[in-house]
């Protein structure tokens, strides 16, 4: 019950629209998520979180995820309100803990952006984003039967190749609770993030519940974890779930905050490394 309360909390939570409340309808959204070594996780994530992890066959492991989608109609909604903007965009992430409040957040590694605006979040906020070139081709009948992605970035190139389960299966096992296993996977509402003067920023998004099909992995790979350390080439054909949404609206809570919480020295050196 605990963990449905959270999800409705967060539903109804709807932030007000300031100066720069973005918003967008997401298409062909989609959560490829992992399991990893939680030292090799532990190593890239700032100690001021605490990890989410999970026990299988009594082995802790970390979490981590490339989510995946088109921005449709990305505007902000008291700025130009008609000025609306489409492309691709992948977000690469880890499912953390905030110390403090003990909410269940998302670590950013850095999002891929197929726009030249991408130079906007990366000067103005200082933000862990760099340009990617996309290559796409979705089918979709009743369930996606096509979902092929291609990225070209400097040293986070990727591909996805996914198809939807014929009947929706949500691996729960691993979780106390259905609700638990959406909670955590579908709907992180805080982000953090380590910014190129070696700050960690913050900002809030707003969704609603997230109506998920699940898939099934033919061939992906995702060259920012590999270059993290986190995961290799085999395993990330095997990702621990795969999680679809036709379309989702999306609001952005802008400007990021800075925080007062000095980035680790080590992560702020393995950040330049992978997200230049």
């Amino acid at each position: 019950m605990e963990n449905v309360s959270e999800i409705n909390q967060r539903v109804k939570n709807k932030p007000t629209d300031k100066i720069l409340t973005a918003s967008t309808l997401l298409k062909h959204f989609s959560i490829i998520s992992y399991l990893v070594d939680i030292k090799k996780l532990r190593a890239v994530i700032p100690k001021e979180f605490d990890l989410y992890t999970i026990i299988i066959d009594g082995k802790q492991y970390g979490l981590v995820s490339a989510v995946t989608f088109i921005d449709k109609d990305f505007h902000f909604k008291k700025i130009l309100p008609f000025c609306k903007l489409q492309f691709p965009q992948t977000n690469y992430r880890a499912y953390i803990i905030d110390k403090e409040t003990r909410e269940q957040c998302v670590w950013f590694f850095g999002t891929g952006l197929g726009s030249p605006l991408v130079f906007i979040p990366k000067k103005l906020w200082k933000m862990p984003w760099f340009l990617s070139k996309y290559k796409v081709n979705f089918e979709y009948s009743d369930k996606y039967i096509l979902y092929k992605v291609e990225i070209s970035a400097f040293n986070s190139s990727a591909n996805i190749d996914i198809v939807e389960d014929e009947k929706t299966n949500f691996v729960i096992k691993d979780f106390s609770s259905l609700e638990e296993a959406q909670l955590i996977l579908t709907h992180p509402v805080t982000g953090y993030f380590s910014r190129s003067d070696n700050s960690i920023g913050r900002y809030k998004i707003w969704h609603p519940k997230m109506e998920i099909q699940t898939g099934r992995c033919k061939n992906a790979y995702f060259e920012k974890f590999e270059r993290l350390g986190l995961l290799k080439g085999e395993q990330m054909r095997q990702p621990y779930s795969v999680l679809l949404t036709k379309e989702i609206e999306f609001i952005i809570d802008l400007p990021p905050n800075k925080i007062e919480l000095p980035l680790n020295k080590n992560i702020s050196n393995g950040k330049n490394e992978s997200l230049r």
